[in-house]
């Protein structure tokens, strides 16, 4: 229901060029909870005391990698689906509809 109400708002074009966008901040989120993990775990050792303290942090922000992934591929999945029914059959025009219902 929330992509048709979306839709009915801002217009195909809009919606799906928004949530290119939102997909791709997903991605890039999921790349820096990576990168942040390697760095993390660049320097570890159990001898040091603040061990405990990033091993803390890198499953933190490995939970947030993984939903980040998570939300992104979901994004992209929903803009694929509705994207391939946006041209019309008949006029090949692209993205020229209106929402009629749920």
């Amino acid at each position: 229901m929330e992509p048709a109400r979306s839709i009915g708002k801002l217009g195909f074009r809009r919606w799906y060029e928004r949530r290119l966008i939102e997909g791709h901040a997903w991605l890039v989120s999921c790349f820096l909870c990576a990168l942040a993990i390697a760095a993390s775990l660049e320097g570890f050792s159990f001898k040091r005391p603040e061990s405990l303290l990033i091993l803390g942090f890198v499953f933190v922000a490995g939970l947030v990698c993984w939903h980040a992934l998570k939300r992104y591929r979901e994004i992209m999945d929903e803009a694929e689906r509705l994207g391939e029914q946006s041209t019309c059959s008949s006029c090949r025009a692209y993205g020229a509809f209106n929402v009629i219902g749920e």
